[in-house]
This record gives structure tokens, sequence and C-alpha cells, in this order.
């Protein structure tokens, strides 16, 4: 799920943009005016050609074999039986979750070293809130808070994103990634603060203004 300041949900797709640009770049014209037009063949190109997650293209793994790219066709459309093209199918679908599953293994041996588990929050706990994309009103940002809080966990969405109870006069969304977060520690020369005041308040977070419209006529 999407959480403040950590966006990215859909990492696929844009990767896939980056590289449908890398089609049309090579493609299109000077003045870079007819790149829609050259959109239906890039498109083409990507799902007719082999992908290294699971060693097929997207045409194969969607219809079992790849459409020809000549007009007109050289050789005869073939009309199997549909029980052997669904069996086959099957067999195209098994093969291409078999290399998915082979890439993310080794994606997690790469990553999985570096990673360490989430704290194990729980509804009402306190926590602090990195500050590092919050914007204040202080003119050093190297000089200003790096945390702010306690804020009071309202929900445990997920593991990786926890929703925070915060105070309106911040216009920010209130469901973090747990890199943002990490536990309030009292200490004897802080008193804890009241549950009902736990609640992110700082009056130097920039806020969003808001006017009061009092009249409107039409011209």
């Amino acid at each position: 799920m999407s959480t403040a300041f950590h966006p990215p949900t859909d990492g696929q797709t844009e990767r896939l943009n980056q590289t449908i640009e890398a089609y049309l770049r090579a493609f299109v014209s000077k003045e870079q005016d007819d790149w829609v037009c050259q959109l239906p063949m890039a498109e083409f190109a990507y799902n007719n050609s082999t992908t290294t997650g699971n060693g097929m293209s997207p045409f194969y793994a969607n219809y079992g074999f790849h459409p020809a790219a000549m007009h007109p066709v050289s050789t005869e459309p073939l009309n199997p039986a549909s029980q052997v093209y669904a069996h086959w199918m099957h067999t195209v679908h098994d093969e291409s979750w078999k290399g998915l599953e082979d890439v993310q293994q080794r994606m997690r041996w790469y990553t999985d070293p570096t990673r360490k588990e989430p704290p194990a929050y729980q509804v009402g706990d306190l926590v602090m809130l990195n500050g590092r994309n919050i914007k204040t009103r202080r003119p050093s940002r190297k000089l200003d808070h790096k945390n702010y809080g306690p804020c009071q966990i309202e929900k445990i969405i997920s593991p990786l994103a926890i929703h925070l109870t915060l105070t309106r006069k911040w216009k920010i969304h209130n469901v973090f990634h747990v890199s943002l977060l990490k536990p309030y520690r009292t200490s004897e020369h802080r008193a804890p603060p009241h549950p009902s005041k736990a609640l992110c308040e700082a009056d130097d977070i920039e806020q969003s203004q808001e006017y009061d419209v009092k009249d409107y006529v039409l011209g």
C-alpha cells in the first residue's frame, strides 16, 4: 500500500515506462510530435520481446505463441484443439511462474541481508516521526528537528504501513512507512506526555493556506 513519503507502489509499471521511452527515443522525429503514432509499434515490440524475469515474452505468456510481425503472414495460422491449447497454456503459465519465483529468490538473496525486522508496534504506542520529508518555516534544515512527536498509533494497516493520529494543522497523509518511525523512549529527565496531547503538535510546520470565501459574484 502507498504511504506518505514512500509512494512507489507499482515499480514494475514505472520500469516499463522507461523501456517504452527508450523505444520512442530512437524513432521519434526531431520535433518529437509523432510519438503517439509510434506508441503502438513500441508496445508491440515490447510485448513480443523476451523478458529476463521468466524467459518468455508477454505475448507468449498470455497466448502461447508469438504473433506474426509481417503482413501478410508468411504461413497459415494453426488452430489447435481447445483441450490441447488449454493444457499448453497451463504449462506456459507454470514455467512463467517458476521463472518469476527464481527472480524473487535472487532479489531476496541480495536485499534480505541488509534488512531488519520492523518493530512490533501496537495501537496506542507512541512513536517519533522522521522529519526529513516535512517542510518547516525554519531557515536552516541542518539545525532543524530530526524527529517530531511523540505521535500516537491509531491503526496498524500492515507490518510496513502505520496510521498515526496527527493534528489537523498538518496537511499531509497520516499513513507512514515504518522506516520513517521509531519507538518513543522515555527517560528520567523527560516526563511521559499525556496520551491526549500526543498529536505531533508543532507550530513551525509549513501549513497550507486556507481562505474563507465571503462573497462570489458572477461576471
